[in-house]
This record gives structure tokens, C-alpha cells and sequence, in this order.
């Protein structure tokens, strides 16, 4: 399954750097659209991709008014590379999102449906499968799941389990499947993470978090029930829901790297923390640690904010039964992610 990931890679960015990849017509005869409709729709994709939009720097410039929609960087040096910020920014979670009603007016076609999704080329599946309560620690062993497609894919493990500031990393190779046990000193208790890190090939790294409870009756919070993350422009935005919170720790996760953030300021519930410029081909996974009351919490977000889905929804008039979706392998930061572009028939 490796060897068939890697030749899926390389084709795909043969293809991607002179015409896009693939693209899937629906339903099931591409007779049922024109010729024309293929091509433009193909276009309009690479378009968007291979190019910054106007102003080039609306990604991480706030309070500019969006003319001309594209995602790729104002100065990059391949085709596909695209921007962090503007990817992120289309994450309707984060707090400095764009609308659609201003992507749309910025595509320029407002009479078909659009929707773009970025995801790791592979996935990542956690789960708790048992654990061990011992006299000073507890161990914990999950099941870590590679696969695309439903096929095992081979990949290197970095993980990491993170409860308030107390971190420990392992790391090992799985065949498409494999078990991990990480342990945590019972001095602790609280909500917990497991962040797992898989690498495919160099470029190609897939993640996943898992929050679980430790010591404590009470279940891990729902993400966002607490602080609302929001990356942007190599600062992570951490928006207190409650006056009464307390902050742990703020860490940044990559494959190869943790380290802790740097407070930059903080306005009212607000707080900024400054986030390195990494050269490693990995995302990036920022956590903030802390309680409120007696409760402890750990809230997360990944930099850029993958997997992304944005835009129409292809229900009711709008049925993905008369589109086209064009798939190509993009760059973010030196790795590589799935982008699929779907539009309605124009």
C-alpha cells in the first residue's frame, strides 16, 4: 500500500503542476454535461489555486475588503503552494473568518454552487482500548488506524499525551494499524490529549487528537466549551469564554518538535500568543491547558485549520448529482493535503 500511496503522490503532482488532476463528473456519464462546462469548471479551480486573490495579503491582513478570490501565496515557487492564513481563514470555526456571502461576491459566480475541502491526504483514527491503573501512573494503550481509502497505509507514529503542562512522547511504525501505550503520573488529573502524528513519505503527515479523562469523574469537554482558538497569521488567538478561567499552558505540537508559546498580550478575556516559524513540513497542533473553577480543561486547534469544508452543500436544487469536482495535492507549509473543488453546473 506504501508504494501505491507514493505513485498516487507523484502522479498527482505531475498532473496538479500542468493541469490539475483528476476530475469526477456526476452522476455517471460526463455526456450529461457539456465539454465546455468540464473545462471551465477545471479552470476555474486551478484558477483560484494558482492564484493570491486581490489584495494578495488577505489572509492575514484584517479589515481588507476581498476583490479577487485565490488561496495561493502572493510569492510562492510552485504550483499548489497555498497560503496558511487564507486556507485558515475559510474555517468557519475560527474567529477571523471570511463569510460566504464575501467569498462568493469575491469567486465572481454567484449563480453556481461552490465547495472546497482540504484534508490530509490520509487518515488518522484514535481509540482508547484499555488501561492500566499502577501504583505512582497510569498507562493507557490505544489502537492508531493509517489508511486511505479504507486501505492500510505504512506510517512512522509521533505521539504525544499532554494534561496541564505535563508532556511525554513515543514513537513507533505501524502497518496500516498498531497499538501505543503512553502513561501519566496519577499525581494528575484532568482532561487529557493524545495527539498522534503519522508520516507517510517526507511531505505527506496525516494527525489526529484524542481528549480523554484521567483521574476524574467528569468526560472531556467538548472542543470550544471553553476558549475559542483562532490561529492566524503566526498568532494564536485564545478568546476566554469565562472570567474565572486560569491558563496552564499554551504548546505547539509538530512531528518532530513541541515547544511552549510565548504570551504577546492580552485585551480583556483575550490573550495572543506568538507562534513560531517552523521550516518542518508538518502541521501544527496548538493546545491551551487550564482550568475554570475545579474543572480542568484542554482545548485544541490545528494551524493550518484542517480539514477544512467550505461552502455549498449541494442538497435540495443544488444536487451534487449535476457537478464537478477537481482533486488536486496542494502545499501548505511544505506539506502536502488533499484539495477537492466541487461546482454545480453553470
Amino acid at each position: 500500500m506504501e508504494t501505491l500511496l507514493a505513485c498516487y503522490i507523484m502522479t498527482v503532482l505531475i498532473l496538479s503542476s500542468m493541469v490539475g488532476m483528476s476530475v469526477l463528473v456526476h452522476p455517471y456519464l460526463e455526456s450529461q454535461l457539456s465539454r465546455y462546462s468540464v473545462d471551465s469548471s477545471r479552470s476555474l479551480a486551478e484558477y483560484w489555486l494558482l492564484n493570491p486573490g486581490s489584495p494578495s495579503d488577505w489572509g492575514s491582513t484584517l479589515n481588507v475588503n476581498l476583490t479577487a478570490f485565490g488561496l495561493a501565496k502572493s510569492n510562492f515557487q510552485v504550483p499548489f503552494d497555498l497560503d496558511i492564513d487564507k486556507v485558515t481563514r475559510l474555517n468557519q470555526e475560527n474567529k477571523y473568518r471570511l463569510s460566504l456571502f464575501e467569498v462568493f461576491t469575491a469567486l465572481g459566480i454567484e449563480d453556481r454552487a461552490v465547495r472546497i475541502r482540504i484534508t490530509p491526504i490520509f487518515d488518522v483514527d484514535l481509540n482508547l482500548t484499555s488501561q492500566n491503573v499502577e501504583s505512582n501512573s497510569t498507562v493507557y494503550t490505544f489502537k492508531v488506524s493509517t489508511k486511505r481509502l479504507n486501505l492500510p497505509v505504512t506510517t512512522t507514529l509521533h505521539c504525544y499525551v499532554i494534561l496541564e503542562d505535563y508532556v511525554d512522547a513515543v514513537t513507533s511504525t505501524i502497518q496500516g494499524e498498531g497499538f501505543i501505550e503512553v502513561e501519566i503520573p496519577n499525581s494528575l488529573n484532568g482532561t487529557a490529549l493524545l495527539i498522534a502524528f503519522a508520516r507517510a513519505e517526507p511531505r505527506v503527515i496525516s494527525f489526529n487528537v484524542y481528549s480523554f479523562r484521567h483521574n476524574t469523574s467528569e468526560s472531556p469537554n467538548q472542543r470550544g466549551t471553553f476558549i475559542r482558538l483562532s490561529p492566524l497569521n503566526y498568532m494564536l488567538y485564545a478568546e476566554h469564554l469565562f472570567p474565572e478561567e486560569s491558563v496552564t499552558s499554551v504548546k505547539v505540537f509538530t512531528y518532530s518538535y513541541n515547544f511552549d508559546l510565548s504570551k504577546n498580550s492580552e485585551e480583556g478575556l483575550t490573550e495572543t500568543y506568538t507562534i513560531p516559524r517552523l521550516l518542518e513540513a508538518s502541521p501544527m497542533i496548538l493546545v491551551v491547558t487550564g482550568t475554570n473553577g475545579s474543572r480542568s480543561f484542554a482545548e485544541w486547534v490545528a494551524y493550518p485549520q484542517i480539514p477544512l469544508d467550505f461552502g455549498s452543500s449541494f442538497e435540495g436544487e443544488r444536487s451534487a448529482s449535476n457537478s464537478i469536482s477537481c482533486v488536486f495535492v496542494v502545499t501548505i507549509n511544505s506539506a502536502l493535503y488533499e484539495c477537492r473543488i466541487t461546482l454545480g453546473e453553470a
